[in-house]
């Protein structure tokens, strides 16, 4: 080993002994409790403020956003919605109790837990988020039997059902829900940021929508609004 690269790894080796976290047990007991990271102003804003400014970031992004006044009228707005979409009136649910003991046939709707390409292609996909974020009015959601990647990325029209007290001021606030997001596998294997409907002005500079994912990206809000 060259004394160049000697003196970098005791470099390395003195920095992790001052700061005490050399030990496996001092690095396991930083992942379970992980200390307060740094947030830029723009990541807190006011609590009065987050609401109006993730709806207002979230519309920026291309999403549509509707109000709601509980769980129980979720199938109604969704109804509303794929009638204004002139779409057909059936969802694809993930395995989450939130949305699965909705009453969805009351509303209209016909619903499918298939998750293969051919059930998803083109169709309409509801899922739970968990969490809103102000500072950039992305969704934030979870991996896992609650929410297949593939309800993300598969169908046309894809519904978000976040309650209004889920909208955190900045990303920083998103890892420590991630974390706390277990489902009877642990800790989810991915964190999906969804910024709006997927598109692509690669080809002649022309916005092409639905390039990886949905067209359409729709939140409904559960909760007082205003």
């Amino acid at each position: 080993m060259s004394d160049a690269r000697n003196a970098i790894f005791a470099k390395i080796k003195a920095a992790d002994a001052k700061r005490g976290n050399a030990s496996p047990a001092a690095a396991k007991a930083r992942l379970e409790t992980p200390p307060p990271q740094l947030v830029p102003a723009m990541g807190k804003p006011a609590a009065a403020d987050a609401l109006d400014l993730f709806i207002a970031k979230a519309i920026e992004l291309g999403c549509t956003v509707a109000d709601c006044p509980s769980f129980d009228d979720v199938p109604a707005k969704v109804t509303a919605y794929l009638n204004e979409q002139d779409s057909p009136l059936q969802v694809m649910l993930p395995m989450d109790e939130d949305l699965s003991s909705l009453n969805w046939l009351q509303a209209g709707l016909t619903v499918s837990a298939e998750t293969s390409r051919q059930a998803l292609d083109g169709n309409t996909s509801v899922t739970r988020a968990i969490a809103g974020v102000a500072e950039t009015g992305a969704v934030a959601v979870t991996s896992g039997a609650k929410y297949p990647v593939s309800l993300g990325l598969l169908p046309d029209r894809h519904i978000f059902v976040l309650k209004v007290d889920e909208i955190t001021g900045g990303y920083e606030d998103v890892w420590r829900l991630a974390r706390n997001a277990k489902d009877n596998q642990g800790v989810a294997r991915a964190v999906n940021l969804i910024g709006g409907p997927s598109r692509t002005g690669d080809i002649e500079a022309t916005l092409v929508m639905g390039a990886h994912g949905p067209r359409t990206v729709h939140i409904v809000l559960i909760g007082p609004t205003s």
